[in-house]
């Protein structure tokens, strides 16, 4: 059903200097840190995930968070080192890593690089000042110009991440930034729209009323389309609905969570999926860090579930993937590998309206489709 020769490994570095008021991932603030120790714990997961898998070849790697910048560069080297010991890396293999722009994590480009790096993403959110710091931010945007300036220089694949739909931000605003951010010629473009999740800062202020000027329906509709344009034109084609890169320069990593590949997530509250003897599952780890790392060190699995997925979860997880990419959602695969196709009258109403197309054997979702992509997929799910 899926190229079970090939897998991509998360490892997610729970620790931030500061939580972000926006932020749902699984992240902490921490006095100390003894990254040796982290680095134990990882390697100790990576020779348990060994013992599961026949000798995979791995296709990506990814450093995310958290800040994984914070992690000193001899941790990264020797994470990496352990990997090419025992797994088969593919020759062509992306190793992202997510960064902040701060000065001190500036200084470690080179040496990030050094230990195996290709692939930087700067997480620069905005290059207003003013936004930075409603956004909890602590760099400002000279620090983000000087990190892509100095990414620019020593990485060949660089992402910048931005948030748009902020607090108070009109569409005139958003379009200059956004064509500013084009200027500076990054590989990729991550260009999420604010969303107020549970249990942050922002969504406790929204639930008492007290998160203003955010947009209406009207301005999210517009940012978005907007945002599509400007990129679409520049040559940054959205081959994602919130990502968008220059030829050959889609993150490898993220296109494999949405083609529903096989991936190892290591660290706290990290997520996998893998298929072993044409069962698949999904798994996610304990999320407190003391907690995971202690699980580790004990010789136990750090895993806190794991689950077989049913022939109906994994269509389901195929389906909602793959309506995210551009590409579309291929309707011969689902039909050979789960045997279901969608119902006719749903997909002509849908197609009336404007939201999807269906070219050869691929259904796409338009851009008129995608801002209602939730409404989409429960009425093909249905």
């Amino acid at each position: 059903m899926i190229d079970v020769d090939y897998i991509s490994i998360y490892l997610h570095w729970p620790f931030c200097e500061s939580k972000c008021p926006y932020c749902d991932f699984n992240s902490h603030v921490r006095k100390k840190i003894v990254q040796e120790d982290w680095l134990q714990g990882y390697l100790k997961n990576i020779r348990v995930w060994f013992s599961v898998f026949n000798n995979p070849k791995v296709k990506t790697i990814y450093f995310g968070g958290g800040t994984p910048s914070l992690m000193e560069p001899n941790i990264v080297s020797d994470l990496l080192e352990d990997l090419y010991k025992n797994y088969s890396i593919s020759k062509d293999i992306e190793i992202s890593l997510e960064a902040n722009p701060s000065s001190v994590e500036i200084k470690k480009f080179r040496d990030y690089a050094s230990a195996g790096i290709n692939r930087i993403s700067i997480g620069v959110q905005s290059f207003v000042d003013k936004d930075l710091k409603l956004l909890g931010r602590r760099h400002n945007a000279n620090e983000a110009l000087s990190a892509i300036d100095t990414g620019s220089s020593i990485f060949e694949n660089l992402s910048i991440d931005l948030i748009y739909g902020r607090q108070f931000q009109n569409l005139l605003d958003w379009e200059k930034e956004l064509q500013f951010a084009i200027s500076l010629r990054s590989q990729h473009l991550s260009l999420y729209q604010l969303t107020v999740e549970n249990n942050t800062a922002f969504g406790r202020l929204f639930d008492k009323g007290k998160l203003k000027g955010l947009p209406n329906d009207e301005l999210s509709r517009k940012l978005f389309i907007t945002t599509n344009d400007i990129c679409y034109s520049h040559g940054y084609k959205p081959y994602e609905i919130s990502n968008f890169s220059l030829d050959n320069h889609e993150c490898k990593h993220n296109v494999n969570y949405w083609k529903c590949g096989n991936f190892l997530g290591i660290g706290p509250g990290a997520h996998g999926r893998y298929q072993f003897n044409q069962e698949r599952f999904s798994y996610k780890n304990i999320k407190n860090p003391e907690s995971w790392l202690n699980k580790s060190f004990s010789g136990d699995s750090a895993i806190n579930v794991k689950t077989r997925m049913s022939d109906l979860d994994h269509f389901e997880e195929f389906v909602i993937m793959g309506l995210r990419l551009s590409e579309g959602l291929s309707l011969s695969k689902m039909q050979k590998n789960f045997g279901r196709t969608f119902d006719d009258n749903t997909l002509q109403q849908l197609i009336r309206l404007g939201f999807i197309e269906i070219v050869g054997t691929r259904l796409k979702v338009l851009q008129k489709g995608k801002i209602l992509l939730n409404y989409i997929t429960k009425e093909l799910l249905t």
